[in-house]
């Protein structure tokens, strides 16, 4: 099951997560019977960029709207993973939607049952009822249990990716500068420098691919003034949990405001079809080749 975690982790944390992966499927087997269609990864693993820090995302697809008795039974099932001794069962996160669910266009005001990472409560979230999913989930999805997740839902446009990454760009252009807790933190710096290069991407390119190799393909096309910030996000990736309860540098927290600035025009622009800026040269060749 899931070969491909053997390039993302030593052996040995690859093995721990396909035995946790392998018990929670089969308990949501036992919980739902018929009506689960299947159960799969998407996230940093899906795109084959998962390593030890890495949250674990997941979805799992049903036949119909899950009944009572099976809404109590899998909240169960995440009210008690966590009690479980292994790393990665305490970083679990994904939703559970259905399969005609899965067939519509990414819809805000439609949420789904979701488990925030490592949380044991159960909400119901529009988290993952995105555009960007659905294209990782069709494009990379991995299947722990069921058939191809590329079975499971239709093409995903281009244009729907670049259209959802300057929606959100413009979103994060007032809630992370109006949150100065937020960029004052040695977790949250970090990782809205990465966000706004995956931003710039998906909505570059109309495809989704991991915050390092976004960050790695912005080093390539973005003005020099960037380079070092987008590098030490990169390198502030192991131990975010450490990282949450620290500082900021409060030059990067400056320079992460002004970077916010810079990129909003960037995406706007790529979104319409125009480079924003961004080398037409560097677009088509600064891929990394086997990397997503």
């Amino acid at each position: 099951m899931l070969p491909e975690l053997d390039d993302q982790l030593a052996a040995d944390e690859a093995d721990a997560l396909r035995t946790v992966l392998g018990d929670f499927a089969g308990q949501v087997q036992s919980t739902l019977g018929a009506t689960l269609v299947g159960a799969y990864l998407k996230g940093s693993f899906a795109l084959g960029a998962g390593d030890p820090h890495a949250d674990v995302d997941f979805l799992v697809v049903t036949s119909r709207a899950l009944d009572p008795g099976q809404d109590a039974g899998i909240r169960e099932i995440h009210r008690r993973l966590p009690d479980r001794p292994e790393h990665w069962a305490h970083v679990l996160e994904g939703s559970y939607a259905t399969a005609e669910q899965l067939h519509l266009r990414a819809d805000p005001d439609q949420p789904w049952l979701y488990v925030d990472n490592g949380q044991r409560e159960m909400e119901l979230s529009t988290h993952d009822n995105t555009e960007t999913f659905r294209w990782v989930l069709r494009n990379r999805g991995l299947a722990i249990t069921g058939p191809p997740a590329a079975s499971l839902l239709p093409h995903v446009p281009a244009q729907s990716v670049r259209d959802e990454a300057a929606q959100l760009a413009a979103r994060r252009h007032v809630d992370a500068l109006a949150d100065a807790e937020y960029l004052e933190n040695g977790w949250g710096q970090p990782h809205e420098v990465l966000t706004q290069c995956r931003m710039l991407f998906s909505a570059t390119n109309g495809e989704v691919t991991s915050k390092h190799d976004a960050a790695r393909w912005c080093q390539a096309v973005l003005p020099a003034e960037w380079h070092d910030l987008i590098e030490a996000a990169v390198a502030a990736r192991p131990d975010p949990w450490v990282r949450i309860n620290t500082q900021a540098d409060p030059g990067l927290t400056a320079l992460t405001r002004r970077f916010i600035e810079d990129l909003l025009p960037r995406i706007t622009a790529a979104r319409e079809g125009s480079t924003g800026g961004v080398s037409n040269h560097h677009v088509a060749s600064s891929r990394e080749p086997g990397r997503h």
